[in-house]
């Protein structure tokens, strides 16, 4: 049994695709909690029609305004109901039997705080090349330094998310953190039997301001997890405008 926690702003165009992807996962009770931001698209309707229509347990979680995806992942935390807690960005793609398959591997080795592979949805090639050097390449150095994780993919548990107080609410890369945070309770494991696809739209239209940051950030990552976001703004400034999917 495990509660997925999905964080929304604006995204009636990717949060299809991460719901029937996760409507044919088999052998796994899940409830689905969405911690909405106070999107003003058809996010709210989305989310509706799969419960309406295919009965799927989702608890659509309004909360005006509030644009924080840190509050939004703790209050969705908050509102579960299952001990095991899967958190997904909204452009997240599962595999066919992930949740069967990554839930196997937690119980076999008794993960209590980890995350998946991550590769790039789209066909082209920059992307996915991108997203395997930075899933393979990066994050394997990263976890020299850190035992960081992914927030387009973590799973953790009740137990271990309310000793560390959830998600730092104060800066971004606040994934990175979580799993820091989680260290002196429970060092991270990279689930290694499956994988997500995640989206690339962080650079559909990205800007040089918003590259460089993001550049920058990473290679500050490899010393100290979270940055404040003062320092991203180029980058935050594409928060919730997103183009559509290009996979």
């Amino acid at each position: 049994m495990v509660s997925i926690v999905i964080c929304t702003l604006n995204e009636e165009n990717y949060l299809p695709k991460l719901l029937e992807s996760i409507r044919i996962q088999k052998g796994v009770v899940y409830e689905i909690v969405i911690s909405d931001a106070g999107s003003d698209d058809k996010t709210a309707e989305v989310a509706a029609r799969f419960k309406n229509e295919h009965g799927m347990p989702i608890n659509f979680i309004a909360l005006d305004n509030l644009r924080n995806i840190s509050l939004q992942r703790n209050i969705g935390a908050d509102n579960a109901i299952y001990e095991n807690l899967l958190f997904l960005d909204a452009d997240v793609v599962l595999p066919a039997n992930f949740l069967k398959t990554a839930m196997d591997e937690i119980v076999r080795r008794g993960i209590k705080v980890g995350g998946s592979k991550i590769y790039a949805a789209e066909k082209n090639l920059y992307y996915r090349f991108l997203y395997w050097a930075y899933s393979n390449i990066y994050l394997t150095v990263l976890r020299w330094f850190k035992p960081a994780v992914h927030g387009c993919c973590i799973f953790s548990t009740k137990e271990i998310h309310n000793k560390i107080g959830g998600f730092n609410n104060g800066i971004i890369f606040e994934d990175y953190k979580y799993g820091v945070d989680a260290a002196p309770y429970y060092r991270s494991k990279l689930i290694r039997s499956t994988y997500v696809k995640t989206s690339a739209r962080r650079f559909y239209n990205a800007t040089p301001r918003s590259v460089t940051e993001l550049f920058l950030a990473g290679i500050y990552s490899l010393f100290r997890a979270g940055i404040k976001g003062k320092y991203m703004k180029g980058y935050f400034k594409l928060t919730g405008k997103h183009s559509k999917p290009r996979y």
